[in-house]
């Protein structure tokens, strides 16, 4: 999954509970930070990760 995906999921999210300021409320998180994230200011976060079931995984590659 990548954050496109992620951001994808938080807008169908939006749209379920008709505005992003509605689904921050539901998530327990300011609208600013769901507009920060939705404008790539910042990166999604524990809550929002939580409230999307959605876990970060980060993996290191040995370069060729």
């Amino acid at each position: 999954m990548t954050e496109a995906d992620v951001l994808n999921l938080i807008k169908l999210e939006i749209e379920k509970a008709g505005s992003a300021a509605a689904w921050a409320r539901l998530v327990g998180i300011s609208p600013s930070y769901v507009f920060d994230v939705m404008s790539h200011r910042r990166e999604a976060g524990p809550k929002i990760l939580a409230a999307l079931n959605v876990e970060r995984h980060v993996s290191y590659q040995i370069k060729d």
